[in-house]
């Protein structure tokens, strides 16, 4: 499977985010989307998964026929769970949506991600870090060949970014992105692109 941006431009109000961005994505390898702080990294990374459109060029999937959405799995500190949920209706949510397989369950799936909340405790009242390992928990389970992850170990504490760096491993065989300007998330990537490559 292959992402494949083809001359993708990108602006933001009147300002270029992007421009003239060639790029093969393949499966079986990580990226890591870099740059400075609000230099785009969020804003490539949305268009690669096709959750915003380029002004520009194309964006291909390669190896998908239809339904491209349900082929991406995503994280963001900025992308909101159902707070008036539990886990378990998350999950079982989730299920129904068939972003999750059956077999996760609430027992199965805090097991996955190291993690043991009151099953009766609504999401709105998990802490910042709770809430991004569920998020976190939700991509990596999701068995769907794209991952995208942005910033992923954002307000996780040194425990639970080990737990991510481990099963993060699991997932090599599938299309990686990751946006970040943290070391450790970059280091955990095989290729590496550079937004302040495609500005001018």
């Amino acid at each position: 499977m292959k992402i494949i941006a083809t001359g993708i431009h990108k602006k933001f109000r009147q300002e270029w985010v992007f421009k003239n961005l060639n790029y093969t994505f393949e499966s079986g390898k990580s990226y890591a989307i870099i740059g400075q702080n609000g230099a785009g990294k969020s804003t490539l990374l949305k268009t690669l998964a096709q959750y915003s459109l380029p002004n520009k060029g194309t964006v291909e999937f390669e190896g998908i026929s239809e339904n491209i959405h349900q082929q991406i799995s995503f994280a963001a500190p900025y992308s909101e769970l159902i707070e008036e949920f539990t886990l378990p209706e998350l999950i079982n949510f989730l299920v129904k949506l068939n972003y999750l397989y059956p077999r996760w369950d609430f027992e199965s799936f805090t097991a996955f991600i190291d993690l043991k909340p009151s099953e009766t405790k609504f999401i709105k009242n998990y802490s910042s870090g709770m809430r991004q390992k569920v998020k976190l928990g939700m991509a990596l389970a999701s068995d769907r060949p794209i991952l995208c992850l942005d910033e992923p170990t954002s307000n996780l504490d040194a425990t639970a970014k080990n737990w991510f760096y481990q099963a993060l491993e699991s997932q090599r065989q599938k299309l990686i992105l990751i946006a970040s300007n943290e070391p450790a998330e970059i280091n955990l990537c095989t290729e590496k692109l550079a937004i302040a490559d495609y500005k001018n």
